[in-house]
């Protein structure tokens, strides 16, 4: 994401409430403005409503102020060094949301995922995220060999085994092929001794 890209703003009836909401300005994933529609729509982020756009600094500013503002400080001195901490991770992360998000779903719950730097600025603002993969539970063979695994986990394991496949499939295939070859040089030897009788 370029700090010069904008992103038009258009005018919208939310809850009979005209709200700005921000469209994309190319295609592709860019969990930065469904954080930055949802919080305009919730009207917790305002944008003049004279703008017909607005750039991605300004709009990194405006999510991190709000991010400033919805976690006041903690009143216990140890708790507010850890929060602050994790205000200025998320702070960091922030402009990262303009290309995307990597996430490693699990299948058990809708909420399920595995910790990133980047979700932790959905924490930070108070945003669950859900998924829809899901596994069945009436398909208890598939849920069996999921089990409590990621996606990833599950990415690995089926290159481990289509790995173990194919090198043990020339193996295999090199002993039938010998076997095979054994069978046709005794059916051959049998048959030329045939011929001799």
């Amino acid at each position: 994401m370029n700090a010069d890209d904008v992103y038009r703003i258009k005018t919208v009836t939310y809850n009979n409430k005209r709200v700005p909401i921000l469209m994309q300005n190319e295609n592709g994933p860019c969990p930065l403005l469904a954080i930055s529609n949802i919080l305009l729509l919730q009207q917790k982020i305002h944008i003049h409503h004279d703008l017909a756009y607005i750039n991605f600094r300004q709009l990194i500013q405006i999510v991190g102020d709000y991010l400033v503002e919805f976690n006041p400080p903690h009143p216990n001195p140890e708790m507010q060094a850890n929060q602050q901490q994790q205000i200025a991770d998320a702070l960091a992360v922030l402009p990262k949301l303009g290309r995307g998000l990597d996430v490693n779903i699990r299948f058990q719950k809708i909420s399920d995922f595995e910790y990133t730097d980047e979700l932790s600025v959905l924490d930070m603002l108070g945003m669950n995220m859900v998924h829809g993969w899901l596994c069945d539970p009436q398909d208890v063979e598939t849920k069996e060999v999921i089990k409590d695994l990621s996606y990833n986990q599950l990415i690995c394991e089926l290159v481990e085994l289509d790995h173990v496949a194919t090198t043990s499939q020339p193996a295999a295939s090199a002993a039938q092929n010998a076997e095979g070859a054994q069978t046709g040089s005794a059916a051959a030897t049998r048959d030329q001794i045939a011929e001799w009788a």
